[in-house]
C-alpha cells in the first residue's frame, strides 16, 4: 500500500512540474509572438493627392508605372524620372530619345516585332523635362495660338513626355513627322493592333478627345507593361475611364 501511494504521489508531481513547465514555454511563446508584431512596420500608405491653386491634381506617384497625367493632372514640378537610358531603336537623329529603362527594354522589343513583320519604324520624341516642354508650349501659343496649343500640347508639368514612360513614334514614308496619317498606314495599322503585346498603348485614340483633352495621336505611345496594356486594350476604353477618372 505504501508503495502506491508513493507511486500516485510521485506522478501528481510530475504532472505538476510539466504543467508549470507548458505554462512558462507558452508564456515565451506569447511574448515572442507579441514582439514580432511590434517590430513589424506598418506598411506606407500613399500620401493623398494634393491640388495645386489652379484645382488640377499633384499626383502622388510620379515614379509608378501606372502614373497618370493629363490635363487635370499634372506632375510634381520638381520631378525626374529614373534610371533614364536611350532604346536601341532606329530613330529620326534628333535628341529627345531617352526613356526608363524598362520602357527602352520594351520599346526595342516592340521595334524588332514590327521589323520582323516588315515595318521599319523610328523614334522621333522621348522624355522632355518640365523646363523644355515649358519652351515648346510657350512657343506653340506664340506661333499658332492658344487654341492650337491647347489641343495639341501639354501645359508645362502635364505631359506624358515627362514620365519618360513615352515614345512618340513615325516612319521614312512621313519624312519623320508626326501626323495622323501614320494611324491609316500598314505600320501605323500594325502598332494599332500589337502594341500592347510589348506593354504599350496608343494613349490618344481617334474620337476621344472629349475624354483624354487631347487630340488623335496615333504615334504616341505610353508604356504600362505588358500585363495592364493589354487588359487596357482589350477593354475599349481610353487610360481615364479604364483608371476611373471620369465620370
Amino acid at each position: 500500500m505504501r508503495k502506491i501511494i508513493l507511486f500516485t504521489v510521485g506522478i501528481l508531481l510530475l504532472a505538476g512540474c510539466t504543467s508549470e513547465s507548458d505554462k512558462s514555454y507558452d508564456g515565451n511563446l506569447l511574448a515572442e509572438t507579441e514582439n514580432t508584431l511590434e517590430q513589424k512596420e506598418a506598411p506606407e500608405l500613399p500620401e493623398p493627392e494634393q491640388v495645386d491653386e489652379d484645382g488640377n491634381v499633384i499626383v502622388n506617384n510620379p515614379h509608378a508605372i501606372d502614373v497618370i497625367v493629363n490635363k487635370d493632372r499634372r506632375l510634381p514640378m520638381d520631378f525626374e524620372p529614373k534610371n533614364l537610358v536611350e532604346p536601341n531603336v532606329k530613330n529620326d537623329h534628333s535628341t529627345k530619345k531617352l526613356m526608363r529603362k524598362e520602357a527602352a527594354d520594351a520599346l526595342e522589343e516592340l521595334f524588332a516585332g514590327a521589323e520582323e513583320a516588315g515595318y521599319e519604324l523610328y523614334a522621333q520624341s522621348g522624355y522632355r523635362s518640365i523646363d523644355t516642354q515649358r519652351r515648346i508650349y510657350n512657343n506653340n501659343v506664340n506661333t499658332r495660338g492658344q487654341e492650337w496649343a491647347d489641343k495639341y500640347s501639354a501645359v508645362p508639368g502635364h505631359s506624358e513626355h515627362h514620365t519618360g514612360l513615352t515614345m512618340d513614334v513615325t516612319i521614312a514614308a512621313l519624312a519623320f513627322n508626326l501626323e495622323n496619317s501614320f494611324g491609316n498606314t500598314p505600320e501605323g495599322q500594325w502598332v494599332a493592333e500589337h502594341a500592347h503585346e510589348y506593354g504599350f498603348v496608343i494613349r490618344y485614340p481617334e474620337g476621344k478627345s472629349d475624354i483624354t483633352g487631347y487630340s488623335y495621336e496615333p504615334w504616341h505611345l505610353r508604356y504600362f507593361g505588358e500585363e495592364m496594356a493589354t487588359d487596357i486594350y482589350e477593354s475599349g476604353l481610353t487610360v481615364e475611364e479604364y483608371f476611373g477618372l471620369v465620370e
